[in-house]
């Protein structure tokens, strides 16, 4: 049986994240993921976006990693040449009740500490951005994009240059309490079977993140651990308008996203999304056309220079909820489970926006809770 200092289920951005920094002062750091490389699920289907921190309720993680991490990323980003811009964004709106929403996104945003916002009029978007539609927006210019993908892969290398091991195409199939430490069964590369002695386990599965609580004896629904799976979807924009926009380009958030906004790539490419709703399946990422209409529809009421010609559906990703549909806002689980009478097993489940953003905050709060 391999002994190993701290195993990490999970090679998401968040897991590589925790990886990196815990491995600075262990010895021995495993990663376990299942698929053949990282970020295969949520970090790698997604808008790319550095968040500032405007939506979230002051005081909470997500308000408190999103700002700290944000700047953190930016820093690393950076240092470490991994290709971003800091584009800005304008949160827009249309009709009364839109205007009422981003003037409580500016007083959150202001609430959370968010640099540089400004209530922009019509005239200042149209400066801005010609081809934008708003009676008014919210102008946040800390905003950015980031290649997850390179991200992702500095990560890894980092970890790995300081000793750890990430091991894909590796499933966790069962956690047990043993002595000071845990057992971790496995299916390996091979498919048999092995097990692995840790004294410290980090759950940061991502979508599968209920399904290792569960694993290790913790009551899921009584806990508030059960994942609700929403999926968002995107569709490309023609190429004939790459380089339209500077800045991303949200319309007021609904109860369940940020609404379908305009997404930059790193290359100047335009997309729309994502769409969200509530689905059963984690394995599923087709697009349906059938949705073209809605992209078209929600486009065009900031971009009325969208046509229906130019989208085509692109990729879709799954949001790792802890709210159900209609419930109010979750935050983020980071925690060790001492209290349960699992010292030394770390749960980060609902690791969803603004986990991109927070995770190098989220590998910091990590590291402050095994006492590195």
């Amino acid at each position: 049986m391999e002994t190993v200092d701290c195993l990490v289920v999970g090679a998401g951005v968040v897991g590589l994240a925790v990886a990196e920094r815990l491995s600075r002062r262990r010895a021995d750091v495993i990663v376990v993921e299942r698929h053949d490389g990282f970020g295969r699920e949520t970090s790698s289907r997604n808008s790319e976006v550095i968040h500032a921190g405007l939506y979230y309720p002051k005081n909470s993680l997500k308000a408190v990693l999103c700002v700290k991490g944000r700047r953190m990323l930016y820093e690393l980003c950076a240092k470490a040449g991994i290709p971003h811009r800091k584009t800005g964004k304008l949160v827009v709106a249309n009709h009364p009740e839109e205007q009422e929403k981003i003037h409580q996104v500016l007083r959150q945003g202001t609430e959370n500490g968010v640099e540089g916002l400004a209530l922009l009029s019509q005239c200042q978007v149209e400066k801005l951005e010609p081809r934008v539609k708003a009676r008014e927006a919210v102008l946040s210019p800390e905003t950015g994009i980031v290649d997850t993908h390179l991200l992702m892969k500095y990560l890894e290398q980092t970890a790995e240059t300081n000793g750890a091991t990430v091991a894909y195409n590796c499933e966790a199939r069962a956690i047990a309490k043993c002595g000071g430490g845990y057992e971790v069964e496995m299916r390996d590369a091979d498919g048999g079977s092995m097990t692995v002695r840790c004294g410290i386990v980090v759950n940061a599965a991502g979508l599968a993140a209920d399904d290792i609580a569960a694993m290790a004896g913790i009551d899921i629904d009584a806990a508030g651990y059960r994942i609700h799976p929403c999926k968002g979807e995107y569709v490309a924009v023609a190429g004939r308008h790459k380089g339209a926009l500077s800045h991303l380009v949200y319309p007021a958030p609904t109860p369940i996203s940020l609404g379908i906004h305009a997404v930059l790539g790193i290359d100047g490419s335009l997309r729309l999304g994502p769409n969200a709703f509530y689905v059963e399946s984690t394995t599923d990422y087709d697009v349906d056309p059938g949705h073209l209409r809605e992209f078209l529809d929600g486009g065009r009421e900031y971009l009325p220079f969208i046509e229906e010609q130019d989208l085509r559906p692109e990729q879709a990703g799954i949001r790792p909820k802890l709210q159900r549909e209609n419930e109010g806002f979750r935050d983020f689980v980071i925690t060790d489970e001492s209290s349960r009478g699992l010292p030394g097993l770390i749960n980060l489940v609902g690791i969803e926006s603004p986990g991109l953003t927070a995770c190098l905050a989220i590998a910091e709060m990590v590291a402050v809770l095994v006492g590195d």
